[in-house]
């Protein structure tokens, strides 16, 4: 069956959820992503039962087994390892022999089993991640509710994480319900994502196309496109600084444009193409970036261009360097708001 977030509305310490609707899924892998302050925990706690929204109503959670893995793990530091993996299946007063047996093959699993007999306090946090997960899946639960459980983590253990919680999604066939303010892992686990800000749910669906596809400015900021530019349309163009561009509808008061900064071209000499967007401007700012350079250009409005390292290093770009940039009307999202 799947859950439902009906109209879900709650005031708490200052903070507003409104109106939140959503449908997720019996066995989807949904993310809930947003800055910091947005409401995302408190969305988990409402389903889980911790908390009694002001309105609304959550359906298909009840007689359901809830596994929650708090962002500080929430472990019960007067426990061991073994007892804090063991609580939830002693307090359901299952046979002790079967708690052993369970605890043993969980940890086993998640590769904690030399752990069992420690002080939580003891562990490192990505051990203490095992631990609360291992605590979770112990009483083997319809769904699970992910409370940013990568924020405190290094790169490559969030790597490893992520990947530990596909194949765990993948063997549960669970509901997974996870929450992060990072967009990169959003891409990764995903079904579907939600994105929550300020309280609201403000679009909805599978993450490439939520990428590729923001419905307003707030969602483009958020997503970290460097090139949304405002004004009034007219005839498929918006005018900026007395630069024309070329955009896909034919006109609107006041509407929004935005451009990732990969879905543009750079080059020494103009390139004729299909695109119908090229502009000569100056090379202002050069950042190196892990694997890419950003190349901010002024061409009558500052425009930020990813390229890879081998394009820069072949075309030996650098600051006050006259280049034209270049991008199809396709690439450009539009929106009202």
């Amino acid at each position: 069956m799947n859950l439902k977030i009906a109209n879900i509305s709650k005031k708490f310490k200052g903070f507003e959820l409104k109106d939140i609707d959503l449908e997720i899924r019996e066995g989807e892998f949904f993310v809930i992503v947003g800055p910091s302050g947005a409401g995302k925990t408190l969305i988990l706690e409402i389903i889980a039962g911790l908390l009694k929204p002001d309105s609304g109503e959550v359906y298909g959670i009840k007689n359901k087994k809830i596994g929650f893995i708090y962002q500080d793990y929430m472990l019960f530091p007067h426990l061991n390892v073994f007892k804090n993996i063991a609580y939830g299946l002693n307090i359901r007063k299952i046979d002790k022999n079967e708690i052993k047996s369970r605890v043993e093959t969980l940890a086993l699993k998640l590769e904690i089993n030399e752990l069992l007999q420690r002080n939580v306090a003891n562990l490192s946090g990505g051990e203490k991640q095992r631990v609360a997960i291992a605590r979770a899946m112990a009483i083997s639960p319809d769904i699970f509710l992910f409370d940013e459980p990568t924020s405190a983590l290094d790169r490559n253990s969030r790597m490893k994480t992520r990947e530990m919680f596909i194949k765990l999604h993948k063997k549960t066939r669970s509901t997974f319900i996870h929450v992060t303010h990072d967009f990169e892992e959003a891409l990764s686990l995903a079904d579907r994502i939600g994105i929550l800000i300020n309280g609201r749910i403000i679009q909805c669906g599978k993450p490439d196309h939520v990428l590729n596809s923001p419905e307003s400015k707030e969602i483009a900021d958020f997503l970290g496109y460097k090139n949304v530019f405002g004004g009034s349309i007219e005839n498929n163009k918006l005018n900026i600084n007395n630069l024309n561009i070329i955009v896909p509808i034919e006109r609107a008061d006041f509407a929004y444009i935005a451009i990732r900064s990969d879905d543009i071209i750079i080059s020494k000499d103009k390139i004729e193409s299909s695109a119908r967007n090229s502009f000569f401007g100056e090379v202002e700012d050069i950042f190196k970036k892990s694997s890419m350079y950003e190349i901010m250009l002024n061409v009558g409005i500052r425009i930020s261009v990813d390229i890879t390292r081998k394009s820069f290093e072949e075309m030996d770009i650098k600051i006050g360097d006259n280049l034209w940039v270049t991008f199809k009307v396709s690439s450009l999202k539009v929106f009202e708001h």
